[in-house]
């Protein structure tokens, strides 16, 4: 690997029991809120409870309150023990096949999403291991950064919305971007046979790399839809994909959004170079974009883990 590999197990029973509550409750959120939502309207409506209106109107401010980009990730929290207790709590492993260059920019094409994107939670500061010189701060779906008291989670990890702009941002500010390009629809994908990402019609992160001179960096991550099991509903699909927003009922360990402790392989392939240009041509983009479908395909077949058995698809 051209960059150090990182490994990190299990830290004792105190470790993993702190990450399973606090991963629980981060990818079981909106359970508790819409409960939560429940219990105070029951109790406003009902029983005439001021407390219950007090904290709804908290809830509901924080929601409206604007949106304001955090400084770029990592930060002092990406690096601190809460992410190595994660990790450790899956068993991570990261391996890297050519170093960043100092100076360069770069776009993180992540893979898979899966229900939950756990890998790519746990992989703030993993850059900072091994990179000093590169900053790389996530992006996620604007609503998030709406979501009562979680979206102060995603600030303080320095995450940002899922958008082009935000992107072109993080890129002009000297940063570097990771974005999961599958998205909500891999969520619905049906990987009980094979490994499936959705990759192969989204032109859109290649064509903003090229306007921006960011070269592409292909990461998967072995484990990500091993971690959650969901029921699956058609509705809820087409749901999710017109309001660009994910409805899909998952769960993980006893039923609860405790996320099922599974090893967690991250790769970072060698960087897919771009030549910069303002307009790219569609020929541009269309080439551009079959390299990093190869290079994805090659990753998997040559970094797969003995206990990855099943084939990838790209669709």
């Amino acid at each position: 690997a051209g960059g150090g590999d990182i490994t990190q197990g299990s830290r004792g029973l105190a470790s993993d029991a702190f990450a399973a509550v606090t991963l629980g409750l981060i990818a079981g959120w909106y359970y508790i809120l819409v409960g939560l939502f429940f219990v105070l309207a029951y109790a406003i409506l009902v029983r005439g409870s001021a407390t219950a209106a007090v904290v709804l109107g908290v809830l509901v401010a924080d929601a409206l309150m604007p949106y304001k980009p955090p400084p770029l990730a990592p930060n002092a929290f990406g690096r601190s023990w809460v992410f190595e207790s994660w990790r450790a709590y899956f068993g991570w492993e990261t391996v890297q096949e050519a170093a960043l260059v100092p100076g360069e920019r770069y776009l993180l094409a992540e893979f898979p999403h899966a229900l939950y994107p756990v890998g790519q939670l746990l992989s703030y500061g993993v850059i900072d291991h091994l990179s000093r010189t590169h900053k790389v701060s996530g992006v996620v779906a604007t609503v998030l950064l709406h979501t009562p008291v979680l979206r102060h989670f995603y600030y303080a990890t320095g995450t940002r919305a899922a958008d082009a702009k935000s992107v072109q941002r993080i890129l002009k500010e000297g940063g570097n971007a990771a974005v999961v390009v599958g998205g909500i629809a891999e969520m619905f994908m049906d990987t009980s046979d094979a490994e499936r990402i959705y990759l192969k019609r989204r032109a859109g992160f290649v064509k903003l790399a090229i306007r921006e001179g960011a070269h592409i960096v292909p990461v998967f991550f072995f484990g990500n839809t091993k971690t959650m099991a969901k029921l699956n509903s058609p509705i809820l699909r087409a749901i999710s994909r017109r309001v660009k927003m994910s409805f899909v009922i998952f769960y993980g360990r006893c039923g609860t959004p405790i996320p099922f402790r599974h090893p967690i392989k991250m790769v970072l392939g060698s960087p897919i170079r771009v030549t910069q240009a303002a307009e790219p041509s569609a020929e541009e983009v269309e080439e551009t974009l079959a390299r990093v479908v190869d290079a994805m395909a090659k990753l998997y077949e040559k970094h797969r883990p003995a206990w990855e058995t099943r084939p990838l698809v790209i669709e």
